[in-house]
C-alpha cells in the first residue's frame, strides 16, 4: 500500500513537472501552478460531495452520474481557478492555460487516487499504475483543454471570447464522458489498454499543442523584441537561441561559473517575456488588461536592467560575441532581400550606383603617368 500511494502521488507530479518544463519562456509562474494543484484538490472534495448527494437522494443512478453528471460537475469545478487566472497579466497565452489546467487536473486526480486505493486495498500497486496511465491523464488533459480555450479566447471580443471558452469547456466534458463510458463498457485487460491509449494520447496532444504555442511565441519575440524595451540587436539574437539554452550556457558556466550562467538564463528569459508581452498588447481588446500588461512590462524592464548589471559588462561582451550580427533570422531575411534588389538592377543602360561601386571595388586603381608606383613595385 505504501508503494502504491507513492506511485499514485509521485508519478502524476513528475508528469506535471515535465509539462511545466515545456514552458521555455517561463510565462507560467510556479506559484500559480501550485495554486492550480490546490484548487484541483478542492474541486475533487466538492465534486465528490455533489455526486454523493445526487446518488443518495436518488436524483441520478450511479452509472448516470459517472457517464453524464460527473464530467460536467468535475470539469466545471476544475475550471473555476482558470476563470480567475485568465484575467491576470501573467496569463500570457494558451501555453499558460494548458499548464495551469493540467496542474488543476493533476491535483484532482491525486486525491481521487487515494480514495480508490483506500476502497480497493487488494488492488494496490496495479491499481495505482493503471490510474496514473489513464484517468489521471484524462483529468489533467481535459482541464488543460479548458485552459487552452481560455488562453485563445483571451484576445477575442466579449461575445466571441465566451463562445471560445464554452467550446473548450464542452470539449473537456466530452473527453471526460467518453473515457467514463469506456470504463463502464469494457472490462478485464482490455479496459487498461483502452484507458491507457486514451489517457496517453490526450496528454501527448496537450504536449503537442504547447509546442505549437511556443513556436508562435518565438515568432512574437522575433517580431517585437528590440529598442522599445531597451534590448539590443545582439541580445535579441541571443533570446532566439533559448531553445538551445543548455548548449549556450555550458561553456559560459565553465568559464564564469554556474551562478553566472543562472544569471544569464534569467536575463534572457526576462527579455523573451518582454517580447511576448509586447505582442500581447497588440492583441488584447480589454483596456483594463492592457493597463495591467503595461505595468508588468515596466516591472520586467527594471528586472532586466538589474539582471544585466548582475551579469556584468565583461560577461555580457563575451556572451554577445558568441552570436554574429546576422544571428537573428529577421536580419538574415533583410540582407537576402537587399542582395536580391541589387542583383535585379540593370548593369547597363543608365546610371547604376551599386553596379559602378562594385566595379570600382573589384578593379584596382591604376596609377596615373606622373604617379609613383606603390612601394615594392617596379
Amino acid at each position: 500500500m505504501i508503494l502504491a500511494l507513492f506511485v499514485a502521488t509521485l508519478v502524476p507530479l513528475v508528469i506535471l513537472y515535465i509539462i511545466y518544463t515545456l514552458d521555455l519562456y517561463k510565462t507560467g509562474t510556479f506559484k500559480y501552478v501550485l495554486l492550480c494543484v490546490v484548487c484541483g484538490i478542492a474541486a475533487y472534495l466538492v465534486a465528490r460531495q455533489i455526486n454523493y448527494e445526487l446518488y443518495m437522494h436518488s436524483i441520478l443512478k450511479r452509472k448516470e452520474i459517472i457517464r453524464y453528471a460527473a464530467p460536467v460537475i468535475e470539469e466545471t469545478l476544475k475550471a473555476l481557478v482558470l476563470i480567475y487566472l485568465v484575467r491576470r497579466p501573467n496569463f500570457t497565452y494558451f501555453v499558460d492555460g494548458a499548464i495551469y489546467g493540467f496542474a488543476a487536473g493533476i491535483g484532482f486526480a491525486v486525491v481521487e487516487n487515494y480514495e480508490y486505493l483506500a476502497g480497493l486495498q487488494g488492488a494496490g500497486l496495479g491499481l495505482a499504475i493503471s490510474r496514473v496511465l489513464s484517468s489521471n491523464l484524462i483529468h489533467a488533459s481535459a482541464s488543460a483543454t479548458i485552459g487552452i480555450a481560455f488562453g485563445l479566447g483571451r484576445f477575442e471580443r466579449p461575445l466571441r471570447r465566451v463562445l471560445v471558452m464554452v467550446a473548450g469547456w464542452l470539449m473537456a466534458i466530452l473527453l471526460h464522458s467518453i473515457f467514463n463510458h469506456i470504463t463502464l463498457a469494457v472490462s478485464g485487460g482490455m479496459l487498461l489498454v483502452y484507458a491507457a491509449v486514451l489517457g496517453l494520447g490526450a496528454a501527448g496532444l496537450i504536449a503537442f499543442v504547447i509546442s505549437r504555442g511556443l513556436a508562435e511565441e518565438k515568432s512574437w519575440i522575433e517580431e517585437k523584441l528590440g529598442d522599445a524595451d531597451r534590448v539590443t540587436q545582439k541580445e535579441a539574437a541571443m533570446v532566439q537561441k533559448l531553445s538551445n539554452l543548455q548548449e549556450i550556457l555550458a561553456p559560459l558556466a565553465e568559464r564564469f561559473g554556474a551562478q553566472k550562467a543562472e544569471q544569464i538564463e534569467k536575463f534572457l528569459v526576462i527579455q523573451a517575456r518582454l517580447g511576448i508581452l509586447r505582442k500581447t498588447l497588440d492583441k488584447l481588446n480589454d483596456e483594463k488588461m492592457r493597463t495591467a500588461v503595461e505595468k508588468q512590462m515596466a516591472d520586467l524592464r527594471t528586472q532586466m536592467d538589474d539582471a544585466r548589471r548582475a551579469v556584468g559588462s565583461y560577461c555580457m561582451l563575451y556572451l554577445r560575441n558568441i552570436f554574429p550580427e546576422d544571428a537573428s533570422p529577421l536580419w538574415g531575411i533583410l540582407e537576402q532581400r537587399i542582395q536580391e534588389k541589387i542583383a535585379a538592377r540593370p548593369t547597363t543602360g543608365g546610371a547604376n550606383l551599386f553596379a559602378k561601386l562594385g566595379e570600382r571595388v573589384a578593379k584596382p586603381a591604376e596609377p596615373t603617368p606622373n604617379q609613383d608606383p606603390p612601394a615594392g613595385q617596379t
